[in-house]
């Protein structure tokens, strides 16, 4: 069994000012954005989760360069208030709520916060209607998924079912904006959303990409959404259905040691405050040994993930308009 240095929380900040943080600087584009790795093409998925990271790291140092990041989303944004998942494309996706996400603290961009808000809002996906869900049981038979059909959150794309992840960035979002700036009527929808998300939990804790039950065999769960689940339920802790999740993460999270597994997996053990000791050991490791493979929304989990601080997943105050 791996052994922690004592000292491993001390070297966090060594970590990620000496090694994460000039990673992110140096790969913003010239536009403001960021790619998926260094010397792409920006796109909204990484240019959030780099301004969530700079941001938990925020100095007067880094105004320039996440303003930047900010306005690099602002004018990715389409007419309808949403943003598409690649440049040039004109309908909106589940990225959406990752951008309103880290433009909720710029209060100079309140009304395309509102904008995506409101999009997020009136998006519905093709599950949430009764006509699609009477036809798929009538073409596919009530036992190829094994799920209720009055649950539903939220899509990839517009028009198709709904999915772990995007729908817990949504309820993330939805949960992290100020109160006064959201949609009316997201009460009742983020409760469906919820439960949409326990009842797609797989048998024996954790979440996957799909649905928990195919066919009667059970889908095998995944880090990615076993962990953007457990914080998108963070307001049902004492559920026993969380309490089987991280039991989940902690009895297999070896099973896949990549740096963004060992990333998410130290983020919603920490959240919950479960042991991290050695999933965190595990992501030293992958920086020390060079076994990373220098993805921008990788090295930005893990600063979120070393992070002392949790700004990115606690509300901010209220946002008084004038």
């Amino acid at each position: 069994m791996q052994s922690v240095p004592e000292n491993l929380a001390e070297d966090d900040p060594i970590l990620i000012e000496q090694t994460c943080l000039p990673f992110l600087r140096k790969a913003q584009n010239k536009d403001g954005g960021w790619g998926f790795s260094a010397n792409r093409d920006s796109r909204v998925e990484a240019t959030a989760w780099a301004l969530l990271a700079l941001r938990e790291f925020s100095s007067t140092n880094e105004s320039e360069r996440i303003g930047r990041g900010l306005q690099f989303l602002r004018s990715a944004q389409l007419p309808d208030g949403s943003w598409p998942s690649a440049p040039g494309q004109r309908q909106g996706s589940w990225v959406t709520a990752l951008a309103c996400w880290s433009l909720e603290s710029a209060t100079e961009l309140q009304p395309a916060l509102s904008q995506g808000l409101e999009w997020l809002g009136d998006e519905r996906p093709a599950d949430s209607l009764a006509w699609r869900r009477i036809l798929r049981r009538l073409v596919a038979g009530k036992n190829v998924v094994d799920h209720n059909d009055a649950y539903y959150g939220w899509s990839w794309t517009p028009g198709t079912a709904s999915w772990v992840e995007p729908t817990s960035y949504a309820l993330l979002v939805l949960r992290h904006a100020a109160p006064n700036i959201l949609p009316t009527g997201l009460q009742e929808r983020s409760r469906l959303a919820e439960s949409m998300l326990f009842d797609r939990m797989c048998p024996g804790g954790g979440w996957n990409c799909g649905n928990p039950m195919v066919y009667g065999v059970a889908g095998q769960a995944q880090i990615g959404p076993t962990v953007w689940a457990l914080l998108a339920l963070r307001n049902a802790p004492a559920r026993e259905e969380i309490r089987k999740s991280l039991e989940w993460i902690e009895n297999n999270w070896q099973a896949v040691p990549s740096p963004g597994s060992l990333a998410l997996a130290q983020i919603a053990l920490s959240f919950y405050e479960r042991p991290t000791a050695m999933v965190h050991a595990a992501l030293c490791d992958a920086y020390s040994s060079d076994k990373f493979l220098w993805s921008v929304p990788v090295v930005a989990w893990s600063v979120l993930a070393m992070s002392p601080t949790r700004h990115w997943l606690e509300a901010p105050a209220p946002i008084h308009h004038a």
